[in-house]
């Protein structure tokens, strides 16, 4: 990929996030303000369904993006890719057709059975444009999947918008509005590729076939996603369990505050993915410790800025001052999910070492849900159950930052163990001390670390 190619990328890749971040903005500043507690639960709670029910696809479109992952357009056969497209449709569409009919008949409350099957249209729809976004991103025509998300996030944006502003938004709105943007990403990707797909032949023993291999490369890859997801849902689903979907919303949304940076990052990853699958090993290693030094230097900074902000958000929103408590406790989750997003899932992506990540995920999901479920029912404290997921998702960073470097002969410099010890410096502040306190405790050590590391350079 050319430099002009890589800056058009990163250019639609930060435009489509800036979208999203106005979709974030108005989603959690406005809309819980406009629904009420209980109602901006249930909203959270079709949202979580939504995130984690795309694992239907088993596989087939995370395939896509590492079977075809820097390749261009011109080694890939236009019959495979649209037979394989049509057939994994059509068997999405009946598995959520057929959990649709079995979720009608085993929930008996209304209400959650209205999320649950929201989650199931909005999956068919996310699915096809997921295929398709992967297909475009693995060529390296990463603008072209960055449209289609700001097609998608600024529809749903406008519409949200209207919503407020006649004072009919309610969640079944909000849930029509969501699946229907969804659809609209996917009319995008699937204009550009049908001129692609016109003259290609439709055959259903092929698309089987290359269902079945896209399902069998990217099976560990989806199991690993879900799994890395399930990290902090495992906690949720306690908390709901444990203290009922208004203390499931309260925790989700502290969560959600913290995802801007996270859905930020993303879009930054899958830029470099196909980028870095076409430089050799040495430059991998180059680029990954670049990377490295740059998080080890801008990340503290999380930690600076937030709680101030968390001051502004209580006075915007001071019906949800309970659920800004939990902020300070949810930030190195935000810390160590961005340094997994970078390093750990796109350099072992890059590497083919899907089954390492699986491993590495399955054992911090283990790890989350003992910690979580002795945080609620035998310390009978939220706390220890975020404390939990926090603990989960820094080890899990430190795990697969150790098994970068063996990959890539890399010597460690200490940089995991000053993370921990910084998350701990900041929870036992945020607990003990002023807000402002705290701000300036961290911003010393972020300026001192920076120093730390400029003299290093320099000798």
């Amino acid at each position: 990929m050319d430099d002009i190619s890589l800056k058009r990328n990163f250019s639609y890749a930060f435009a489509a996030q800036g979208v999203a971040l106005a979709v974030g903005c108005i989603t959690n500043l406005i809309l819980p303000r406009v629904l009420g507690a209980e109602d901006f639960s249930w909203w959270q709670l079709f949202i979580f369904y939504a995130t984690y029910i795309p694992c239907l696809a088993l596989g087939i479109n995370d395939g896509v993006y590492l079977r075809y992952g820097g390749k261009d357009k011109s080694q890939l056969d236009p019959a495979a890719l649209r037979s394989q497209f049509w057939v994994g449709a059509a068997f999405q569409l009946v598995l959520a057709a057929a959990l649709g009919a079995l979720m009608g008949l085993a929930v008996t409350d209304l209400q959650r059975r209205a999320v649950l099957l929201g989650a199931l249209a909005y999956f068919w729809l996310y699915s096809c444009h997921n295929h398709l976004g992967y297909l475009f991103q693995a060529r390296g025509e990463t603008d072209v999947y960055s449209r289609s998300v700001i097609w998608s996030k600024g529809a749903y944006l406008a519409g949200q918008c209207l919503l407020l502003a006649a004072g009919t938004a309610g969640v079944a709105d909000l849930m029509a509005l969501y699946i229907g943007s969804a659809g609209l990403g996917f009319l995008y990707l699937w204009a550009r590729i049908r001129g692609e797909f016109r003259g290609a032949g439709l055959r259903f023993a092929l698309g089987a076939a290359e269902c079945r291999r896209s399902a069998g490369a990217g099976i560990s890859l989806m199991v690993s996603n879900l799994c890395a997801m399930l990290v902090l849902g495992v906690g949720r689903q306690v908390v709901d369990l444990r203290w009922g979907v208004l203390a499931f919303g309260q925790i989700s949304f502290s969560l959600t505050l913290i995802n801007f940076g996270l859905t930020f990052l993303s879009q930054v990853s899958m830029v470099l993915f196909p980028a870095l699958r076409r430089v050799s090993g040495d430059q991998q290693a180059v680029y990954c410790r670049r990377l490295e030094e740059g998080l080890y230097l801008l990340l503290p900074w999380i930690y600076v800025l937030a709680l101030p902000g968390r001051a502004l958000l209580e006075w915007w929103l001071p019906e949800y001052r309970q659920s800004l408590a939990w902020l300070p406790l949810v930030l190195p989750i935000c810390y160590f999910d961005c340094k997994m997003n970078l390093l750990g899932n796109t350099f072992l992506k890059v590497l083919n070492r899907q089954t390492q990540l699986l491993k590495i995920n399955l054992a911090t999901i283990l790890a989350s849900l003992a910690l979580s479920a002795a945080g609620a029912w035998v310390l009978d404290s939220m706390v220890w159950v975020v404390l939990g997921m926090a603990a989960s998702i820094a080890l899990r960073s430190v795990w697969a930052g150790r098994v970068l470097r063996r990959a890539l002969h890399l010597p460690g410099r200490g940089y995991d163990g000053r993370d921990l010890a910084l998350a701990a410096v900041f929870l036992a502040a945020s607990l003990a001390l002023p807000w402002g306190w705290v701000t300036a405790l961290m911003a010393l050590m972020a300026a001192g670390r920076a120093l730390a590391f400029w003299v290093k350079m320099k000798r």
